[in-house]
């Protein structure tokens, strides 16, 4: 009687680990790419509810104006963005600049027919381990030239 017991809790020990090993466990994916996706969203659809959501509570937009910048945060953003609802006619694409496991920065490029906009934002995971952005800085160069400056070789010397 022992043995058939014991071998009844093998047979479900084999059971359940074998079933645990088939089971479908998600990987978990960094979200942070659904973030950008839905930024993108947001600025062609005007969709403000979005935007809202995918802003952290103190992200800020600095757009530069010569030799000054211009900050606007959430809220202001939000709304304006709501009382304005413009669906707008542009191509979008996005590049990762750099990312960690807290802090992602990308390039969003908004593409219009006579000009570009890009969209440096940072994105950083806050305490319920959720992708918001904290920052956008906003660019429209001249051309499509390379944004590097500075010339050839750079050095330093340590004394």
């Amino acid at each position: 009687m022992k043995s058939k017991l014991l071998v009844i809790c093998i047979i479900v020990a084999l059971a359940i680990t074998t079933n645990s090993s088939y089971a479908k466990i998600p990987p978990v994916v960094s979200n942070y790419e659904a973030v950008i996706g839905d930024y993108i969203t947001s600025y062609m659809n005007s969709d403000s509810k979005k935007l809202k959501k995918i802003l952290s509570d103190d992200a800020c937009v600095k757009i530069p104006r010569a030799e000054a910048v211009i900050v606007q945060h959430k809220a202001n953003l939000v709304e304006q963005m709501r009382l304005d609802a413009v669906k707008q006619t542009c191509t979008s694409k996005y590049e990762i600049i750099v990312k960690s496991d807290a802090v992602v920065i990308a390039r969003v490029d908004f593409e219009y027919a006579n000009f570009k906009q890009q969209n440096y934002i940072t994105l950083e995971k806050n305490e319920d381990k959720e992708w918001k952005i904290t920052q956008i800085c906003k660019f429209f160069p001249a051309n499509d030239k390379s944004q590097v400056s500075g010339t050839g070789d750079a050095t330093a010397s340590v004394k």
